[in-house]
């Protein structure tokens, strides 16, 4: 929670937190995991979130906790098909 970001919600004046497209990916990336990477859903998720955030992730991070949470061959699976490697 760390990493959240403070946003102001559309025309309001409410602010809100929401997630790193960095912790959304490992997030799911587990979730996938746990499902023996049968979760469709979770996968395009990842890949989705890869594709729109391309441009603003930080790719350190990503892989460091990949590593940690034994995760890296999913997201290097990921980021061959989205042409991230």
């Amino acid at each position: 929670m760390s990493r959240r970001k403070q946003v102001q919600l559309f025309s309001t004046n409410k602010l809100i937190y929401i997630v790193s497209p960095e912790d959304i990916v490992l997030q799911k990336l587990r979730w996938y995991k746990i499902a023996d990477n049968y979760s469709q859903k979770q996968w395009r998720d990842v890949l989705g979130v890869l594709k729109a955030r391309r441009k603003i992730l930080d790719f350190d991070y990503l892989k460091l906790w990949s590593n940690y949470l034994k995760l890296t061959p999913e997201l290097e699976k990921a980021f061959d098909k989205t042409n991230l490697t």
